[in-house]
């Protein structure tokens, strides 16, 4: 190959990963991602008993990690991304949110006591998720 085209392969190739999506083609890919993670979702089982918590919770992370990773692939346009990083910071608090309360029930927290204590935590981040996801458009993120 002579050097000046694999010089512009290169640089085209470069450009290739930095550049964000446009706002259509966010909100469609990050609509898919999220309609995939809420079928996921939708299958876990709630628990009967309070044993079932940890279980359920272990589920839930393997649902939103996964979630969130994608959702941070997506080069957001540049006068989206402040709100969608403030939405992916949000779902990010939240998977932080249910493997603390996991670490603390599999230490032996009360089950009851430990779930009281992770909706509060959750409410206000699942309120600033939502508000973030509804000013970007993308409804199918939001909690159901």
């Amino acid at each position: 190959m002579k050097r000046g085209a694999a010089l512009a392969l290169a640089l085209g190739l470069a450009g290739c990963g930095g550049s964000s999506l446009s706002t259509s083609q966010l909100r469609a890919r990050a609509t898919r991602i999220c309609d995939v993670a809420q079928r996921r979702a939708d299958r876990i089982p709630t628990p009967t008993m309070p044993s079932g918590g940890p279980s359920y919770l272990r589920l839930g992370i393997g649902v939103l990690a996964p979630e969130v990773r994608q959702l941070r692939a997506l080069p957001a346009p540049d006068d989206l991304a402040g709100e969608y990083r403030g939405a992916l910071d949000a779902v990010r608090d939240e998977t932080s949110a249910l493997r603390a309360s996991l670490k603390r029930l599999r230490a032996g927290d009360d089950p009851v006591l430990a779930i009281k204590m992770l909706q509060q935590k959750l409410a206000p981040l699942e309120q600033s998720a939502d508000l973030a996801w509804a000013k970007l458009a993308i409804p199918s993120c939001m909690d159901r």
